[in-house]
């Protein structure tokens, strides 16, 4: 009896942390998508702090042809460097969403319209870390779609 007791108590347990996972992965997702609303709203208004803010300490931006910025420092004069260049619009489009713990991937397209009218559409991978209660950005990565 005490035996099947406690098997029930496991399936009971086990189908609790089972029904649980979609919620959570959707937190997640809901998560990436606000800081990504976050992302573009600091980078259009033309504020590369706020936008580096977005990011852990240790975090690299990994730019097609550019040196890898490491540290909120260096990824705040990648993103002011950015802005300069006159991108006016910025949509992320987000694919999936997937986590284990304390890391999450994003895959997604990111479409940028320059000063001159011109839209360039790259595809991105972002590993996310959660600090305390808040999901950064800490690998950021994109490349041509060609």
């Amino acid at each position: 009896m005490a035996k099947l007791y406690s098997l029930s108590t496991a399936a009971l347990a086990l189908a609790c942390v089972l029904a649980a996972a979609p919620a959570r992965s959707e937190d997640v997702r809901q998560a990436v998508e606000a800081a990504n609303r976050a992302f573009i709203t600091a980078f259009l208004r033309g504020d590369a702090a706020a936008v580096a803010s977005l990011y852990t300490e240790d975090a690299q931006v990994i730019g097609p042809g550019s040196p890898v910025a490491s540290g909120r420092r260096a990824i705040a004069a990648y993103w002011q460097g950015s802005i300069e260049s006159g991108i006016q619009d910025v949509a992320l489009e987000t694919a999936e969403v997937g986590s284990a713990d304390d890391l999450a991937y994003e895959t997604g397209t990111v479409r940028l319209v320059g000063a001159d009218g011109a839209a360039t559409e790259a595809r991105y991978v972002v590993v996310w870390k959660r600090i305390g209660e808040t999901w950064m950005l800490h690998r950021d990565i994109w490349n041509s779609p060609d």
